[in-house]
């Protein structure tokens, strides 16, 4: 459940996710964004605001209520979380409304898998952000996202599947695999997790090549599946250099 979820994370604090999780009238659907780094263009690409530009070739899900972004985020000399503008240009300002440090994560990192296993500053700490972000064209946005500074396959392993967690959205953008520290994995692995999750939307740029950590990730966690069983309709695909750069990025329904 993802109100499970949410609560063990919380732990025993009595911020603002507890009135995220009191004010919140059952299950809260969640897009999860395993390296996300310091990337928020999903907040911008779910909203209802973009789909209405952009319609997709068949009914989209449901939006989600709150956005989880994991990387273990190894860069010790990142300002990231320090300054409230996290990003602005003549179009796009990214802001931090409000900021909870939440419990210590207590989750490993495994050489096998990371480039850094030292991690940094922010390394298995956790935080309940409200992010508002101001477009030129999809206007005002505002999401709570809980940010969990762990490997994004410890995560799976010791919080999402132990707390039975429902995942609406899976996004699949520059995952790790070498990239500035990132890591031995291309995140093939995610594919195998979708129905586990109970995802319904997976977003992905295609970079699939199986690498050592993925290798590895599986036979760390039993809760990873050796074969992916979940067939992918694309219903939108934009351009490489609206998301990342890094190949055309495919919006698939899970089925």
């Amino acid at each position: 459940m993802s109100r499970q979820l949410l609560t063990d994370l919380n732990g025993n604090k009595r911020g603002q996710l507890k009135e995220f999780l009191d004010d919140f009238k059952g299950d809260p659907r969640i897009a999860w964004y395993p390296s996300a780094g310091e990337d928020f263009r999903a907040l911008l690409y779910l909203h209802p605001n973009f789909n209405r530009l952009h319609p997709a070739a068949r009914n989209e899900p449901q939006p989600p209520d709150l956005f989880l972004f994991t990387d273990y985020f190894p860069w010790e000399n990142s300002s990231f979380l320090q300054e409230p503008t996290i990003y602005s240009d003549n179009r796009t300002q990214v802001f931090i409304e409000s900021s909870e440090e939440l419990p210590r994560l207590n989750l490993p990192l495994h050489d096998e898998i990371v480039d850094s296993p030292q991690g940094s500053k922010l390394t298995d700490r956790a935080f309940f952000l409200k992010i508002k972000i101001e477009s030129d064209i999809l206007g005002s946005i505002t999401y709570p996202v809980l940010y969990a500074f762990a490997e994004n396959e410890a995560f799976y392993c010791k919080k999402l599947i132990p707390n039975k967690a429902t995942i609406t959205h899976v996004i699949h953008v520059r995952y790790g695999g070498g990239l500035r520290g990132g890591g031995k994995a291309s995140g093939i692995w995610l594919l195998n997790v979708l129905k586990k999750l109970n995802c319904e939307l997976f977003i992905t740029d295609g970079h699939y090549d199986l690498q050592s950590g993925d290798i590895k990730a599986m036979e760390l966690c039993a809760f990873i599946p050796k074969e992916n069983s979940s067939l992918l309709t694309p219903i939108r695909t934009i351009n490489s250099e609206k998301w990342s750069g890094h190949g055309d990025v495919s919006w698939n329904l899970v089925s």
